[in-house]
């Protein structure tokens, strides 16, 4: 289960990784879905935003867990790098299916697939 844990991937966590936003490698919309992707040699790291407007906590937590599980199980697997995922949307929250369909396109536009 280690080589499971080893190629999940993790948070971006310091200020200066969000920096590197400010120059992306690519960024691709698909539906309610935007991502900045930031090439590197690192392993995946994602940050995710769902605006407090867009929806509850209960409704933002739980799409952020079905984004990270789809990303988890991406196959192939997304390019090593930094991800921020943005997630916008009004009335009808996305399903499971479409966040799906939305990331895949969205990483390819970046150029991450």
């Amino acid at each position: 289960s280690s080589d499971l844990s080893e190629s999940m991937p993790g948070r971006v966590h310091p200020r200066r990784h969000f920096d590197r936003f400010r120059t992306p490698t690519g960024v691709g919309t698909s539906g309610p879905l935007k991502v900045t992707f930031v090439a590197h040699e690192d392993s995946p790291a994602v940050a995710w935003a769902i605006s407090r407007q867009t929806a509850k906590a209960v409704t933002r937590n739980r799409i952020r867990r079905q984004l990270r599980a789809i990303f988890d199980g991406m196959t192939p697997p997304p390019a090593c790098g930094n991800y921020l995922v943005r997630v916008f949307f009004e009335d009808n929250q996305p399903t499971y299916d479409e966040l799906q369909h939305h990331l895949r396109i969205a990483l390819q536009r970046a150029g991450a697939l």
